[in-house]
């Protein structure tokens, strides 16, 4: 009798794990608003309103947005997420979106987790190609709120919660709380934010957004800002502008000829490949 109860309850346990995102993000008042985003907006939601259960190798954990988020986006931008073109709303949707079924103890990595998403569209994700021939996804990196490291240079905006565990950090630098449910559904897991994840933009721009206007000064002076924002997969080692005021001499005169000039300087500040706090251990060596 009592094995017969205990398959039961497993059975009643996946039943409510297959529910589609958006029945089983009912239970949530505060995520009312991004229910109504989906469902108004279906033909850029079609991964996210799929009522088949994926396979572990198919599943993704949604970080959906608060009503606090929505409210948030309108004050800050002017105008309300919704108001958005299809295009834009699944570049958003797709970055919100990452690859695999992530738990809170998922998430909980001694050095903060990149993760990647479903986003891939060019204009946001210019990391290029794997050896495989495959396009490389965009990535948020998720770092525990107790275990982080260092600190951000500058932040959009921010808007943190009492029980936040986590922060996301996306495009130019923004950081926003993660508050982990571990939400169930059948195409996955779901966890709240409390901002909307900003799209990556180009290296100028992102470095313009963290305060580096010695470094974004020197790629223009040298005539290589545009190389360097098309550049696939680079990662720049920015100097910030007290590290330049340290050197100023690398503004003066020919700035382009020359080991020591300032082309040089920053070309050896150029890696290639896109690395990570998490690619580096202590006493490790990189090599141009």
């Amino acid at each position: 009798m009592k094995l017969l109860i205990l398959l039961a309850a497993l059975g009643k346990a996946s039943v409510i794990s297959a529910q589609p995102l958006l029945n089983a993000t009912a239970a949530y008042p505060q995520l009312s608003d991004f229910r109504t985003l989906l469902m108004t907006n279906p033909n850029v939601a079609t991964q996210l309103l799929t009522n088949v259960t994926l396979s572990a190798a198919q599943q993704i954990t949604v970080l959906i947005p608060s009503n606090d988020a929505f409210v948030v986006y309108q004050q800050h931008t002017g105008t309300g997420i919704t108001a958005l073109s299809s295009s834009d709303l699944s570049n958003i949707l797709n970055y919100h979106s990452l690859q695999g079924a992530l738990s809170s103890s998922d998430l909980q990595q001694p050095s903060g987790l990149i993760a990647a998403t479903a986003l891939m569209n060019q204009t946001y994700d210019n990391r290029g190609l794997a050896s495989n021939g495959a396009k490389i996804p965009q990535v948020v990196y998720v770092s525990s709120v107790n275990t982080t490291n260092g600190i951000v240079t500058k932040v959009k905006r921010q808007m943190m919660s009492a029980v936040a565990e986590f922060d996301v950090k996306s495009g130019e630098g923004l950081q926003t709380a993660l508050e982990p449910v571990d939400g169930v559904w059948s195409g996955g897991m779901f966890q709240i934010v409390n901002d909307f994840l900003t799209l990556p933009v180009n290296q100028t721009v992102t470095m313009t957004a963290q305060g580096l206007n010695s470094m974004v000064s020197g790629l223009n002076l040298t005539n290589v800002t545009e190389g360097t924002n098309a550049a696939e997969g680079l990662t720049c080692v920015c100097p910030d502008d007290q590290g330049f005021a340290a050197y100023p001499n690398l503004f003066k005169g020919n700035l382009t000829d020359g080991p020591g000039f300032l082309l040089a300087t920053l070309t050896r500040h150029g890696l290639t490949g896109s690395f990570y706090t998490t690619n580096f251990t202590d006493g490790s060596l990189i090599h141009w």
